[in-house]
């Protein structure tokens, strides 16, 4: 899994940035945004009052600290000195009247694949400069797309993992961009389906996972882990996207085990073929 290139996204870029993904139909890296889709429009303030997105909530929060944090240092030097912290307040007050001011627009747009020529549908959210005097450059518009409209695999799903585990980790692919949260919990029930393909039952997860210590103590062990990340999304709020991306990554290896047993059975067939016919010579 390209970890780096999933981080690259998770937050806001420039369209001219942003880069090559891979394709889920024919899984080539060569799904890119067509500019000429894009349509946005601004956000209503109704927007606000609804469930806003992590990101766009992510922005404001972000901003609405630092001007908390300008008014303590304004206040503290005020105490200390009055004129330098009026001089102190107007200096930075004259900082943020010649910061760019974006607005929020939401955008739909599409991206096609250089390879296979089919194309996915995306929408999320865009930052447009609103230029506020004459003389400011317009500064490039950054997008975050928060859906797409096919799952994109963060990592190849290999054809040998079972359909129930495929769909709850497309679930969490889908996740990632917008809910992390989200994300972690269906990394879990992805989790917990594998555990039932190799244990079978119903038992609680953690369970399950100390029942596959036996066969398999070293994936039983980082999935415990994976574990734990599930249960945070699943019941409270600090999964990032370091995060799942560390946790992708563990599960994408534990995922070889259908693979390796895959190859193990086809293995099988061709040693009763030797076995049968070298048996049979040796009882002549």
């Amino acid at each position: 899994m390209n970890s780096q290139l999933w981080k690259s996204i998770s937050d806001f870029v420039e369209l001219s940035e942003y880069p090559k993904l891979p394709c889920p139909f024919c899984h080539e890296v060569e799904l890119t945004i067509d500019e000429n889709s894009v349509q946005s429009r601004a956000l209503s303030k109704n927007y606000e009052k609804s469930a806003p997105s992590r990101h766009f909530q992510s922005v404001k929060n972000k901003l609405s600290q630092e001007i908390s944090e300008q008014k303590n240092t304004i206040k503290e030097m005020y105490d200390e000195n009055k004129l330098l912290g009026v001089l102190l307040g107007a200096g930075l007050v004259f900082t943020r009247l010649n910061q760019p001011n974006y607005e929020f627009h939401k955008f739909i747009a599409f991206m096609s694949c250089q390879s296979c020529g089919d194309n996915v549908s995306v929408n999320g959210l865009a930052q447009i400069h609103n230029k506020t005097r004459q003389d400011q450059v317009q500064l490039v518009p950054i997008y975050k797309i928060e859906h797409f409209s096919t799952p994109i695999p963060l990592f190849k799903i290999d054809s040998s993992v079972p359909t129930k585990i495929q769909l709850e980790l497309l679930g969490a692919f889908s996740y990632f961009h917008i809910d992390t949260n989200s994300s972690a919990n269906k990394l879990r029930r992805a989790i917990e389906h594998f555990c039932r393909e190799l244990n079978g039952g119903n038992a609680k997860l953690a369970h399950q996972i100390q029942k596959l210590k036996k066969t398999y103590p070293l994936e039983a062990d980082l999935l415990d882990t994976l574990r734990l990340v599930g249960n945070e999304g699943t019941h409270s709020d600090g999964v990032d996207e370091d995060d799942l991306l560390t946790a992708f990554r563990i599960f994408e290896e534990v995922l070889t085990i259908f693979k390796k047993q895959e190859i193990l059975n086809e293995m099988k067939l061709n040693q009763k073929v030797l076995t049968d016919k070298f048996d049979k010579k040796m009882l002549t």
